[in-house]
Protein backbone atom coordinates (compact mmCIF):
# COMPACT_ATOMS: atom_id res chain seq x y z
CA UNK A 1 0.00 0.00 0.00
CA UNK A 2 1.30 3.30 -1.11
CA UNK A 3 2.03 6.22 2.30
CA UNK A 4 -1.29 7.63 0.62
CA UNK A 5 -3.30 4.79 1.14
CA UNK A 6 -1.86 3.90 4.21
CA UNK A 7 -2.80 7.80 5.26
CA UNK A 8 -6.61 7.61 4.22
CA UNK A 9 -6.78 3.93 5.98
CA UNK A 10 -5.47 5.52 9.36
CA UNK A 11 -7.87 8.84 9.01
CA UNK A 12 -10.72 6.99 8.42
CA UNK A 13 -10.02 4.46 11.88
CA UNK A 14 -9.34 7.69 13.43
CA UNK A 15 -12.30 9.31 12.30
CA UNK A 16 -13.95 6.12 13.46
CA UNK A 17 -12.40 6.08 17.07
CA UNK A 18 -13.52 9.52 17.42
CA UNK A 19 -17.15 8.90 16.62
CA UNK A 20 -16.78 6.03 19.03
CA UNK A 21 -15.41 8.18 21.66
CA UNK A 22 -17.83 11.10 21.23
CA UNK A 23 -20.74 8.14 21.40
CA UNK A 24 -19.64 6.21 24.76
CA UNK A 25 -18.52 9.04 26.79
CA UNK A 26 -22.09 9.91 28.08
CA UNK A 27 -23.44 6.06 29.10
CA UNK A 28 -20.27 5.61 30.59
CA UNK A 29 -20.87 9.14 32.95
CA UNK A 30 -24.60 7.36 33.29
CA UNK A 31 -23.71 3.82 33.94
CA UNK A 32 -22.51 4.37 37.62
CA UNK A 33 -24.84 7.13 38.74
CA UNK A 34 -28.38 6.62 40.43
CA UNK A 35 -30.52 8.01 37.59
CA UNK A 36 -32.73 6.31 35.14
CA UNK A 37 -31.76 5.56 31.83
CA UNK A 38 -34.58 3.08 30.62
CA UNK A 39 -37.56 1.80 31.88
CA UNK A 40 -36.74 -1.45 31.02
CA UNK A 41 -33.46 -1.65 33.57
CA UNK A 42 -35.71 -1.83 36.46
CA UNK A 43 -38.32 -4.00 34.77
CA UNK A 44 -35.12 -6.09 33.94
CA UNK A 45 -33.82 -5.34 37.86
CA UNK A 46 -37.05 -6.92 39.32
CA UNK A 47 -37.17 -10.19 37.57
CA UNK A 48 -33.25 -10.70 38.29
CA UNK A 49 -34.13 -10.14 41.87
CA UNK A 50 -36.71 -12.84 41.23
CA UNK A 51 -34.68 -15.31 39.28
CA UNK A 52 -31.95 -15.28 42.48
CA UNK A 53 -34.12 -14.86 45.24
CA UNK A 54 -36.78 -17.40 45.26
CA UNK A 55 -39.61 -15.18 43.31
CA UNK A 56 -41.93 -16.10 40.73
CA UNK A 57 -40.22 -15.36 37.86
CA UNK A 58 -42.91 -16.23 35.50
CA UNK A 59 -46.02 -15.14 36.82
CA UNK A 60 -49.46 -16.82 36.18
CA UNK A 61 -51.86 -15.47 33.27
CA UNK A 62 -54.21 -12.06 34.42
CA UNK A 63 -50.80 -11.21 36.84
CA UNK A 64 -50.54 -7.35 37.03
CA UNK A 65 -46.93 -7.76 36.08
CA UNK A 66 -45.81 -10.19 32.92
CA UNK A 67 -42.39 -11.47 32.03
CA UNK A 68 -42.22 -12.31 28.26
CA UNK A 69 -38.30 -12.52 28.19
CA UNK A 70 -36.64 -16.18 28.70
CA UNK A 71 -34.77 -16.62 32.22
CA UNK A 72 -30.60 -17.08 31.44
CA UNK A 73 -30.16 -13.36 31.22
CA UNK A 74 -32.10 -12.71 34.55
CA UNK A 75 -29.88 -15.49 36.43
CA UNK A 76 -26.58 -13.84 35.32
CA UNK A 77 -27.36 -10.42 35.85
CA UNK A 78 -29.24 -11.54 39.55
CA UNK A 79 -26.28 -13.09 40.78
CA UNK A 80 -23.83 -10.37 39.67
CA UNK A 81 -25.99 -7.89 41.44
CA UNK A 82 -26.38 -10.12 44.62
CA UNK A 83 -22.65 -9.92 44.19
CA UNK A 84 -22.56 -6.32 43.89
CA UNK A 85 -25.26 -5.36 45.76
CA UNK A 86 -27.88 -3.69 43.04
CA UNK A 87 -28.95 -5.26 39.73
CA UNK A 88 -29.20 -2.34 37.52
CA UNK A 89 -25.50 -1.70 37.94
CA UNK A 90 -24.64 -5.56 37.11
CA UNK A 91 -26.84 -5.56 34.44
CA UNK A 92 -25.12 -1.86 32.86
CA UNK A 93 -21.85 -3.54 33.18
CA UNK A 94 -22.96 -7.20 31.31
CA UNK A 95 -24.16 -4.53 28.63
CA UNK A 96 -20.93 -2.78 28.17
CA UNK A 97 -18.69 -6.21 28.03
CA UNK A 98 -21.57 -7.61 25.78
CA UNK A 99 -21.26 -5.32 23.52
CA UNK A 100 -17.59 -4.90 23.51
CA UNK A 101 -17.68 -8.79 22.99
CA UNK A 102 -19.60 -8.36 19.84
CA UNK A 103 -16.97 -6.42 18.38
CA UNK A 104 -14.13 -8.70 19.54
CA UNK A 105 -16.22 -11.77 17.96
CA UNK A 106 -16.68 -9.77 14.30
CA UNK A 107 -12.94 -9.13 14.57
CA UNK A 108 -12.45 -13.06 15.45
CA UNK A 109 -15.05 -14.17 12.83
CA UNK A 110 -13.01 -11.86 9.66
CA UNK A 111 -9.81 -13.30 11.14
CA UNK A 112 -11.40 -17.24 10.64
CA UNK A 113 -12.61 -15.98 6.86
CA UNK A 114 -9.03 -15.48 6.13
CA UNK A 115 -9.42 -11.62 6.34
CA UNK A 116 -6.21 -9.77 7.34
CA UNK A 117 -5.81 -7.69 10.34
CA UNK A 118 -6.72 -3.91 8.95
CA UNK A 119 -10.24 -5.75 7.94
CA UNK A 120 -11.18 -7.09 10.73
CA UNK A 121 -10.44 -4.17 12.67
CA UNK A 122 -12.12 -2.07 10.36
CA UNK A 123 -14.97 -4.85 10.59
CA UNK A 124 -14.74 -4.21 14.45
CA UNK A 125 -14.64 -0.66 14.53
CA UNK A 126 -17.52 0.48 12.27
CA UNK A 127 -20.02 -2.11 14.75
CA UNK A 128 -18.39 -0.61 17.68
CA UNK A 129 -18.94 2.84 16.35
CA UNK A 130 -22.68 2.54 15.31
CA UNK A 131 -23.32 0.86 18.83
CA UNK A 132 -22.32 4.28 20.84
CA UNK A 133 -24.01 6.59 17.71
CA UNK A 134 -27.50 4.60 16.18
CA UNK A 135 -27.33 2.16 19.27
CA UNK A 136 -26.54 4.68 22.12
CA UNK A 137 -30.14 4.03 23.67
CA UNK A 138 -28.81 0.81 24.66
CA UNK A 139 -25.24 1.27 25.00
CA UNK A 140 -24.52 0.24 28.56
CA UNK A 141 -28.10 -0.31 30.24
CA UNK A 142 -29.59 -2.73 31.85
CA UNK A 143 -31.30 -4.95 29.14
CA UNK A 144 -30.40 -8.36 27.71
CA UNK A 145 -30.49 -7.25 24.50
CA UNK A 146 -26.23 -7.13 24.05
CA UNK A 147 -25.49 -10.31 26.09
CA UNK A 148 -27.82 -12.12 23.47
CA UNK A 149 -26.08 -10.56 20.74
CA UNK A 150 -22.35 -11.62 22.21
CA UNK A 151 -23.61 -14.97 22.93
CA UNK A 152 -25.11 -15.29 19.67
CA UNK A 153 -21.88 -14.13 17.40
CA UNK A 154 -19.92 -16.29 19.93
CA UNK A 155 -21.86 -18.96 18.43
CA UNK A 156 -21.02 -17.90 15.07
CA UNK A 157 -17.15 -17.76 15.44
CA UNK A 158 -16.91 -21.04 17.12
CA UNK A 159 -18.76 -22.41 13.91
CA UNK A 160 -16.22 -21.11 11.35
CA UNK A 161 -13.55 -21.29 13.10
CA UNK A 162 -13.95 -25.21 13.41
CA UNK A 163 -15.00 -25.47 10.22
CA UNK A 164 -18.47 -26.74 10.78
CA UNK A 165 -16.39 -29.80 12.37
CA UNK A 166 -18.86 -32.13 14.19
CA UNK A 167 -17.94 -30.88 17.82
CA UNK A 168 -17.68 -26.85 16.32
CA UNK A 169 -21.62 -28.00 15.11
CA UNK A 170 -22.84 -29.43 18.58
CA UNK A 171 -20.64 -26.77 20.85
CA UNK A 172 -22.23 -23.98 18.34
CA UNK A 173 -25.97 -25.32 18.43
CA UNK A 174 -25.80 -24.96 22.09
CA UNK A 175 -24.27 -21.84 22.12
CA UNK A 176 -26.78 -20.50 19.68
CA UNK A 177 -29.76 -21.76 21.65
CA UNK A 178 -28.48 -20.24 24.54
CA UNK A 179 -28.63 -16.71 22.63
CA UNK A 180 -31.84 -17.32 22.27
CA UNK A 181 -32.59 -18.52 26.18
CA UNK A 182 -31.67 -15.02 26.44
CA UNK A 183 -33.80 -13.16 23.89
CA UNK A 184 -35.84 -15.08 21.60
CA UNK A 185 -36.33 -12.73 18.75
CA UNK A 186 -32.32 -12.95 17.76
CA UNK A 187 -33.46 -15.39 14.92
CA UNK A 188 -31.26 -13.91 11.96
CA UNK A 189 -27.88 -15.49 12.74
CA UNK A 190 -29.35 -19.24 13.18
CA UNK A 191 -31.50 -18.61 9.75
CA UNK A 192 -27.84 -17.73 8.33
CA UNK A 193 -26.10 -20.29 9.51
CA UNK A 194 -28.57 -22.78 8.47
CA UNK A 195 -28.59 -21.36 4.66
CA UNK A 196 -24.49 -21.24 5.06
CA UNK A 197 -24.88 -25.26 5.68
CA UNK A 198 -27.01 -25.90 3.59
CA UNK A 199 -25.02 -24.66 0.52
CA UNK A 200 -21.39 -26.04 2.40
CA UNK A 201 -22.55 -29.74 2.99
CA UNK A 202 -25.65 -31.81 3.49
CA UNK A 203 -24.19 -34.14 6.24
CA UNK A 204 -23.07 -30.92 8.16
CA UNK A 205 -26.63 -29.36 7.26
CA UNK A 206 -28.43 -32.35 8.85
CA UNK A 207 -26.15 -33.05 11.69
CA UNK A 208 -26.44 -29.21 12.55
CA UNK A 209 -30.33 -29.41 12.55
CA UNK A 210 -30.39 -32.54 14.53
CA UNK A 211 -28.03 -31.04 17.14
CA UNK A 212 -30.56 -27.89 17.44
CA UNK A 213 -33.59 -30.48 17.78
CA UNK A 214 -31.67 -32.10 20.88
CA UNK A 215 -30.77 -28.89 22.08
CA UNK A 216 -34.06 -27.25 21.80
CA UNK A 217 -35.85 -30.29 23.06
CA UNK A 218 -33.81 -30.67 26.44
CA UNK A 219 -34.29 -26.95 27.00
CA UNK A 220 -37.74 -26.90 26.44
CA UNK A 221 -38.19 -29.59 29.15
CA UNK A 222 -36.00 -28.35 31.58
CA UNK A 223 -37.59 -24.86 30.99
CA UNK A 224 -40.99 -26.75 31.56
CA UNK A 225 -40.01 -28.55 34.56
CA UNK A 226 -38.18 -25.34 36.12
CA UNK A 227 -41.22 -22.80 35.16
CA UNK A 228 -44.24 -24.86 34.05
CA UNK A 229 -46.26 -23.92 30.93
CA UNK A 230 -46.29 -20.20 32.57
CA UNK A 231 -43.33 -19.54 30.73
CA UNK A 232 -44.51 -20.20 27.11
CA UNK A 233 -47.42 -18.58 28.27
CA UNK A 234 -45.32 -15.48 29.02
CA UNK A 235 -43.71 -15.54 25.30
CA UNK A 236 -47.15 -15.42 23.93
CA UNK A 237 -48.31 -12.10 26.14
CA UNK A 238 -50.52 -9.56 24.65
CA UNK A 239 -48.90 -7.35 22.29
CA UNK A 240 -50.34 -4.96 19.48
CA UNK A 241 -49.08 -4.75 16.09
CA UNK A 242 -48.91 -1.41 13.70
CA UNK A 243 -47.94 -1.44 10.09
CA UNK A 244 -47.82 1.67 10.07
CA UNK A 245 -45.48 1.92 12.75
CA UNK A 246 -43.40 -0.96 11.15
CA UNK A 247 -42.35 1.06 8.11
CA UNK A 248 -41.97 4.47 10.07
CA UNK A 249 -39.11 2.50 12.25
CA UNK A 250 -37.74 0.88 9.23
CA UNK A 251 -37.49 4.34 7.35
CA UNK A 252 -35.67 5.95 10.54
CA UNK A 253 -33.31 2.58 10.27
CA UNK A 254 -32.26 3.03 6.63
CA UNK A 255 -31.38 6.68 7.01
CA UNK A 256 -28.89 5.18 8.95
CA UNK A 257 -27.95 1.97 7.36
CA UNK A 258 -28.73 2.98 3.49
CA UNK A 259 -25.08 4.53 3.04
CA UNK A 260 -23.33 2.00 4.20
CA UNK A 261 -25.45 -0.96 2.91
CA UNK A 262 -26.00 0.57 -0.73
CA UNK A 263 -22.08 0.73 -1.97
CA UNK A 264 -21.27 -2.32 0.67
CA UNK A 265 -23.11 -4.45 -1.34
CA UNK A 266 -22.57 -3.49 -4.86
CA UNK A 267 -18.83 -3.38 -4.24
CA UNK A 268 -19.08 -6.81 -3.04
CA UNK A 269 -21.03 -7.96 -6.74
CA UNK A 270 -17.57 -9.56 -7.86
CA UNK A 271 -17.14 -11.93 -4.72
CA UNK A 272 -20.34 -13.04 -4.46
CA UNK A 273 -18.71 -16.65 -5.15
CA UNK A 274 -16.51 -16.15 -2.15
CA UNK A 275 -17.89 -18.44 0.90
CA UNK A 276 -17.91 -15.78 4.17
CA UNK A 277 -19.30 -12.48 1.59
CA UNK A 278 -22.09 -15.15 0.64
CA UNK A 279 -23.16 -15.34 4.50
CA UNK A 280 -22.57 -11.56 5.03
CA UNK A 281 -24.90 -11.03 2.62
CA UNK A 282 -27.14 -13.74 3.94
CA UNK A 283 -27.04 -12.57 6.87
CA UNK A 284 -27.96 -9.00 6.33
CA UNK A 285 -30.86 -10.08 4.04
CA UNK A 286 -32.51 -11.80 6.94
CA UNK A 287 -31.77 -9.25 9.73
CA UNK A 288 -33.64 -6.29 7.38
CA UNK A 289 -36.59 -8.73 6.76
CA UNK A 290 -36.66 -10.20 10.80
CA UNK A 291 -36.06 -6.70 11.46
CA UNK A 292 -38.83 -5.02 9.23
CA UNK A 293 -41.32 -7.56 10.60
CA UNK A 294 -40.57 -7.02 13.94
CA UNK A 295 -40.40 -3.38 13.84
CA UNK A 296 -44.62 -3.23 14.14
CA UNK A 297 -44.74 -4.61 17.40
CA UNK A 298 -45.17 -1.73 19.97
CA UNK A 299 -42.64 -1.39 22.62
CA UNK A 300 -40.09 -2.79 19.85
CA UNK A 301 -37.33 -0.13 19.81
CA UNK A 302 -34.01 0.14 17.85
CA UNK A 303 -33.11 -2.50 19.15
CA UNK A 304 -34.74 -4.95 16.73
CA UNK A 305 -31.89 -3.53 13.98
CA UNK A 306 -28.93 -4.35 15.95
CA UNK A 307 -28.84 -7.57 13.93
CA UNK A 308 -28.82 -5.32 10.83
CA UNK A 309 -25.93 -3.18 12.36
CA UNK A 310 -23.55 -6.07 13.03
CA UNK A 311 -24.47 -7.71 9.50
CA UNK A 312 -24.00 -4.09 7.76
CA UNK A 313 -20.83 -3.60 9.83
CA UNK A 314 -19.37 -7.02 8.40
CA UNK A 315 -20.45 -5.95 4.63
CA UNK A 316 -18.45 -2.25 4.73
CA UNK A 317 -15.13 -4.47 5.97
CA UNK A 318 -15.71 -6.75 2.99
CA UNK A 319 -16.45 -4.59 0.83
CA UNK A 320 -13.23 -2.25 1.05
CA UNK A 321 -11.55 -5.94 1.35
CA UNK A 322 -13.06 -6.30 -2.24
CA UNK A 323 -11.40 -3.10 -3.19
CA UNK A 324 -8.24 -4.20 -1.59
CA UNK A 325 -8.37 -7.71 -4.09
CA UNK A 326 -10.02 -6.88 -6.69
CA UNK A 327 -8.07 -4.97 -9.47
CA UNK A 328 -10.62 -2.49 -10.70
CA UNK A 329 -10.99 -1.27 -14.63
CA UNK A 330 -9.45 2.30 -14.13
CA UNK A 331 -6.72 3.53 -13.80
CA UNK A 332 -7.13 4.07 -9.64
CA UNK A 333 -5.81 1.45 -7.58
CA UNK A 334 -7.55 -0.62 -5.50
CA UNK A 335 -5.75 -0.19 -2.25
CA UNK A 336 -6.04 3.57 -3.19
CA UNK A 337 -10.00 3.41 -3.56
CA UNK A 338 -10.13 0.69 -0.87
CA UNK A 339 -8.39 3.20 1.63
CA UNK A 340 -10.62 6.43 0.76
CA UNK A 341 -13.49 4.20 1.40
CA UNK A 342 -12.49 3.57 5.13
CA UNK A 343 -12.20 7.11 4.86
CA UNK A 344 -15.23 7.75 3.68
CA UNK A 345 -16.65 5.59 6.37
CA UNK A 346 -15.21 7.94 9.01
CA UNK A 347 -16.19 10.53 8.16
CA UNK A 348 -20.04 9.43 7.72
CA UNK A 349 -19.84 7.90 11.09
CA UNK A 350 -18.12 11.10 12.81
CA UNK A 351 -20.67 13.54 11.27
CA UNK A 352 -23.39 11.04 12.63
CA UNK A 353 -21.67 11.10 16.56
CA UNK A 354 -21.36 14.73 16.44
CA UNK A 355 -24.84 15.40 15.31
CA UNK A 356 -25.94 13.59 18.44
CA UNK A 357 -23.34 15.27 20.65
CA UNK A 358 -24.95 18.58 21.95
CA UNK A 359 -28.00 16.09 22.94
CA UNK A 360 -25.46 14.01 24.61
CA UNK A 361 -23.53 16.82 26.44
CA UNK A 362 -27.21 18.48 27.79
CA UNK A 363 -27.63 14.87 29.50
CA UNK A 364 -24.13 14.87 30.59
CA UNK A 365 -24.75 18.22 32.41
CA UNK A 366 -27.98 17.52 33.82
CA UNK A 367 -26.84 14.24 35.15
CA UNK A 368 -26.06 15.74 38.92
CA UNK A 369 -29.72 17.67 39.12
CA UNK A 370 -31.63 14.11 37.79
CA UNK A 371 -29.71 12.03 40.26
CA UNK A 372 -30.65 14.65 43.50
CA UNK A 373 -34.33 14.00 41.27
CA UNK A 374 -33.70 10.24 42.01
CA UNK A 375 -33.13 10.65 45.28
CA UNK A 376 -36.11 12.82 46.08
CA UNK A 377 -38.37 10.28 44.28
CA UNK A 378 -37.34 7.28 45.60
CA UNK A 379 -37.24 8.40 49.17
CA UNK A 380 -41.22 9.63 48.39
CA UNK A 381 -41.47 6.43 47.15
CA UNK A 382 -40.38 4.56 50.01
CA UNK A 383 -42.26 6.86 52.06
CA UNK A 384 -45.02 6.66 50.86
CA UNK A 385 -45.96 3.33 48.68
CA UNK A 386 -45.86 1.67 51.63
CA UNK A 387 -44.53 -1.05 49.64
CA UNK A 388 -47.37 -1.21 47.22
CA UNK A 389 -46.33 1.57 44.91
CA UNK A 390 -46.74 1.13 40.73
CA UNK A 391 -44.00 2.60 39.05
CA UNK A 392 -44.20 3.36 35.62
CA UNK A 393 -40.09 3.67 35.52
CA UNK A 394 -39.40 0.53 37.50
CA UNK A 395 -36.03 1.18 38.78
CA UNK A 396 -37.22 4.59 40.56
CA UNK A 397 -39.70 1.25 43.14
CA UNK A 398 -36.67 -0.87 42.60
CA UNK A 399 -33.41 1.73 44.27
CA UNK A 400 -36.51 2.83 46.90
CA UNK A 401 -36.72 -0.86 47.83
CA UNK A 402 -40.44 -1.35 46.68
CA UNK A 403 -42.30 -4.61 45.45
CA UNK A 404 -42.85 -4.65 41.77
CA UNK A 405 -46.86 -4.62 41.93
CA UNK A 406 -47.62 -3.27 38.25
CA UNK A 407 -46.33 -3.67 34.37
CA UNK A 408 -47.81 -0.34 33.61
CA UNK A 409 -46.53 -1.61 30.09
CA UNK A 410 -47.90 -4.98 29.42
CA UNK A 411 -50.76 -4.22 31.29
CA UNK A 412 -52.01 -1.77 28.57
CA UNK A 413 -51.02 -3.59 26.01
CA UNK A 414 -53.68 -6.45 27.39
CA UNK A 415 -56.30 -3.54 27.40
CA UNK A 416 -55.18 -2.08 23.61
CA UNK A 417 -55.45 -6.13 22.40
CA UNK A 418 -58.73 -6.93 24.06
CA UNK A 419 -56.95 -9.35 26.76
CA UNK A 420 -58.31 -7.49 29.64
CA UNK A 421 -61.27 -5.51 29.74
CA UNK A 422 -61.38 -1.39 30.74
CA UNK A 423 -63.70 -2.41 33.62
CA UNK A 424 -60.85 -3.44 35.53
CA UNK A 425 -58.94 0.05 35.76
CA UNK A 426 -62.14 1.71 37.92
CA UNK A 427 -60.98 -1.44 40.82
CA UNK A 428 -56.99 -1.07 40.03
CA UNK A 429 -57.09 2.88 40.32
CA UNK A 430 -59.61 3.58 42.50
CA UNK A 431 -56.82 4.88 45.60
CA UNK A 432 -57.24 1.90 47.63
CA UNK A 433 -54.79 -0.33 45.85
CA UNK A 434 -51.81 1.51 44.80
CA UNK A 435 -51.10 4.00 47.70
CA UNK A 436 -49.00 5.87 45.09
CA UNK A 437 -48.42 5.71 41.15
CA UNK A 438 -45.26 7.43 39.54
CA UNK A 439 -46.15 8.46 35.81
CA UNK A 440 -43.53 8.71 32.98
CA UNK A 441 -43.57 12.75 31.71
CA UNK A 442 -46.70 12.27 29.08
CA UNK A 443 -46.14 15.78 26.80
CA UNK A 444 -48.35 17.82 29.20
CA UNK A 445 -51.27 15.32 29.35
CA UNK A 446 -52.37 13.74 32.76
CA UNK A 447 -52.20 10.13 32.86
CA UNK A 448 -49.43 7.15 31.24
CA UNK A 449 -49.35 7.24 27.43
CA UNK A 450 -49.05 3.44 27.61
CA UNK A 451 -52.46 3.16 29.52
CA UNK A 452 -55.98 3.72 27.01
CA UNK A 453 -57.66 6.92 28.09
CA UNK A 454 -60.68 5.56 29.96
CA UNK A 455 -57.72 4.45 32.71
CA UNK A 456 -56.25 7.62 32.57
CA UNK A 457 -59.63 9.39 33.34
CA UNK A 458 -60.12 6.79 36.34
CA UNK A 459 -56.56 8.13 37.83
CA UNK A 460 -57.22 11.71 37.32
CA UNK A 461 -60.90 11.34 39.13
CA UNK A 462 -59.01 9.23 41.93
CA UNK A 463 -55.38 10.90 42.26
CA UNK A 464 -53.74 14.15 42.53
CA UNK A 465 -50.15 14.92 41.66
CA UNK A 466 -47.99 15.92 44.26
CA UNK A 467 -44.45 16.15 42.29
CA UNK A 468 -43.44 16.44 38.87
CA UNK A 469 -39.68 16.70 37.74
CA UNK A 470 -38.54 15.37 33.98
CA UNK A 471 -38.44 11.76 35.70
CA UNK A 472 -42.33 11.95 35.28
CA UNK A 473 -44.79 12.92 38.62
CA UNK A 474 -45.79 11.07 41.80
CA UNK A 475 -49.27 11.09 42.81
CA UNK A 476 -51.35 10.21 45.63
CA UNK A 477 -55.55 8.92 46.74
CA UNK A 478 -57.47 12.48 46.61
CA UNK A 479 -58.33 11.37 50.18
CA UNK A 480 -54.31 10.84 51.10
CA UNK A 481 -53.52 13.88 53.40
CA UNK A 482 -52.43 16.84 52.00
CA UNK A 483 -48.28 16.53 51.37
CA UNK A 484 -45.85 19.53 50.32
CA UNK A 485 -42.81 18.53 48.70
CA UNK A 486 -40.53 20.49 46.67
CA UNK A 487 -37.30 19.51 44.16
CA UNK A 488 -33.97 20.74 46.00
CA UNK A 489 -32.31 23.41 43.97
CA UNK A 490 -30.09 21.93 41.23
Amino acid sequence: MKPYAAAAYACGMALIGAALLLGIFEPLAAMTRLVPLDPNEGWNAFFAQAAVGGGDLYPPPGSLIVNNYPPLSFFIVGALGWVFGDNIFAGRWVALLSMTAVAVNLFLWLRATGSEARIAWLGAAVFAALAVTYGRPYAAINDPQWLAHAIMTTGLVVLWRGGASRGALAFGALILLTGGWTKHLLVPIPIAVTWWLSRKSRPALLAWMGWAALFLTVLSLLTWWRFGMAFFDSLRSARAYSVHQAIKETGRAMKWFAPIIAPSLLLMLPRLSSEKVQFAVAYLLVAALVAMAAAGGIGVDINAFFDLMIASSLCAALAVETLWETRLAVRWPSYEAGSVLVLLLGGYLGARAMSLLPGALQEYRGLDALEQETAVFTRLIAEQGKGRAACETPELCYWAKSPFTFDFFNYGQRLFVGAATLSGCASLFDGRTFPLLQLDPNKGRPGSFQLPAACNAVIERNFRPILTSRLGVLLVPRSSPELRVSMPLP
